[in-house]
């Protein structure tokens, strides 16, 4: 039962820290005109972008909300673990 909650709870420290890379990489792409650019984690040589998304200023900062309540969302599911 203990390896299932600690699994559990592992599992949903790894869905915040996704969302919260998310936010990062939002606002980073907001921030260059809606350029994505793809850094390799080991190297990390920066690649230029794979293609000009156009996203609207509005719907950038849509999903970078639903993104933050999604990261409360989990918190409070961690918290009542």
């Amino acid at each position: 039962m203990k390896k299932e909650l600690i699994d559990k709870a592992n599992g949903i420290i790894s869905l915040i820290e996704k969302n919260e890379k998310a936010i990062e990489k939002l606002s980073k792409y907001s921030e260059r005109g809606g350029y994505l650019y793809c850094q390799d984690e080991v190297t990390g040589v920066i690649y230029p972008p794979y293609n000009k998304i156009d996203f609207e200023d509005w719907e950038i900062r849509l999903m970078i909300h639903q993104k933050k309540q999604r990261i409360n969302a989990l918190k409070i599911q961690l918290e009542r673990l």
